[in-house]
């Protein structure tokens, strides 16, 4: 099996874990319905739906929007911060849950997160080709050079996850039942956008493209398949 094949088999595994794991936090919040539990696996199911839909839109690519391909990777950036802002919300919210603080916070909110995100999404998909100016300046500009967009994406995610890591004592059985996995999906992620940036941006390590990508499936597949986990433990935890 050559190295395309890799990376197309690494692209359809990642993708079909994603909407496993979003299938399965759905159908959790959906059992859990007006709860801190089913605010939990609502924030979830949102941000793994999003890491779904990144891969959609990739699949749709340049063609499809009219855009260049550089234009493509700059937008499915910016669907993975939000997703990582909806995974940050998920474990506020585990953390209110087991505090017992149920009545603030993140807890409750997630239809109006889930409105936003879902208007965002829809705008990303409509507007690509009306604001490929825009694009391509930042493109051209320093910022975009340096890598910028990956930057964010590496630091966002390493926060994200050292959030959870910081909590994890807090958050009692739960913590020991889901903590550990989802740390690993989120800095996954985070490594991901790190090897992009000292590749793809940077150049100290020089590889061809069909090299960079392949790696970059390997952490998305490793991220999804924890998420998989993760959710299944929480949702297991959830019904003792």
């Amino acid at each position: 099996m050559n190295i395309e094949s890799l990376i197309t088999l690494g692209y359809y595994v990642s993708s079909i874990a994603f909407l496993l794991a979003t299938i399965i936090s759905a159908g959790a919040a959906r059992t859990f319905g007006k709860s801190a539990l089913g605010s939990i696996f609502s924030y979830l199911c949102i941000g793994t739906g999003i890491f779904f839909i990144i891969t959609v839109f990739q699949t749709l690519g340049s063609d499809f929007f009219g855009i260049s391909h550089e234009s493509v990777d700059i937008w499915w950036h910016l669907m993975f911060y939000l997703a990582l802002f909806s995974y940050f919300f998920g474990f506020k919210a585990l953390v209110g849950l087991a505090s017992g603080n149920v009545e603030g916070g993140f807890i409750g909110k997630e239809k109006q997160w889930g409105l936003l995100a879902l208007i965002l999404l829809v705008t990303i998909f409509v507007i690509p080709s009306s604001a490929e100016g825009a694009v391509q300046a930042y493109l051209a500009s320093p910022l975009a050079q340096l890598g910028l967009h990956h930057f964010l994406a590496f630091i966002v995610a390493g926060v994200v996850g050292s959030y959870l890591l910081s909590v994890k004592k807090d958050i009692g059985q739960i913590g020991i039942a889901v903590a550990s996995p989802f740390i690993l999906a989120v800095w996954s992620f985070s490594l991901q956008h790190l090897w992009e940036l000292v590749t793809e941006s940077w150049g100290v390590i020089t590889l061809t493209g069909e090299q960079i990508e392949g790696v970059e499936r390997i952490f998305l597949t490793i991220s999804a398949l924890c998420i998989i986990y993760a959710v299944i433990r929480l949702k297991a935890f959830a019904k003792k």
